[in-house]
């Protein structure tokens, strides 16, 4: 059985879907019921991303969606499927486009050396994959590259980059991606430089 109830206090407006042990399966909750969200989470995306990309997916997945209750949860008003769905996507929603990534291991900001792996659509086109030595894939979309495609790094090139996010593409695959833009663009028609030779 699967059950769905919302428990509104002070200060929060939580919603859940358990199973009959009212362990949280998802989890949306608010600051308030008109406020942006705290948690969007889903115990399975949880346990695959943790399965996929170890810790440090299961630690990014928790910044961008928050932390589920643990443990049973103390019940509330019930909802129905609709209703409960219905707050899910506000919350998922509020969650993708405001939550902080100030904190975390891998904050807006941070800056990692990585080699680039693959242009996938070739140079000018898209964008372009990192290897960041981490189980996750870091990405570098065409609008932190120079424009004209003879000046995009080769597969192989090593320099360093910055954080600007981490997504999560939910559904299908739920793969997570850190968002990435050099932190030394060569001028044109220079080649790009290994950090340590700057």
């Amino acid at each position: 059985m699967t059950y769905w109830f919302r428990r509104a206090d002070a200060g929060s407006d939580d919603w859940f879907e358990t199973g009959h042990d009212r362990v949280a399966v998802r989890q949306a909750s608010f600051t308030d019921p008109h406020g942006p969200a705290s948690v969007a989470a889903s115990r399975d995306e949880l346990a695959w991303v943790l399965g996929q990309f170890e810790s440090l997916g299961a630690q990014l997945y928790e910044v961008r969606y928050g932390a589920l209750a643990g443990g049973p949860v103390r019940t509330g008003e019930p909802v129905s499927e609709a209703e409960f769905e219905a707050a899910w996507q506000r919350a998922r929603h509020s969650r993708n486009m405001t939550a902080s990534e100030t904190g975390g291991p891998l904050p807006r900001g941070t800056r990692l050396t990585g080699t680039v792996s693959k242009l996938p659509w070739g140079p000018g086109r898209t964008g372009l994959f990192v290897d960041l030595g981490l189980p996750i894939t870091g990405f570098v979309d065409l609008g932190h590259l120079l424009f004209d495609p003879a000046d995009w790094p080769d597969v192989g090139t090593v320099t360093e980059f910055e954080v600007t996010t981490v997504r999560f593409n939910f559904p299908p695959c739920g793969v997570p991606q850190i968002r990435l833009r050099p932190t030394a663009v060569p001028p044109p028609g220079r080649p790009w430089r290994h950090p340590a030779l700057r």
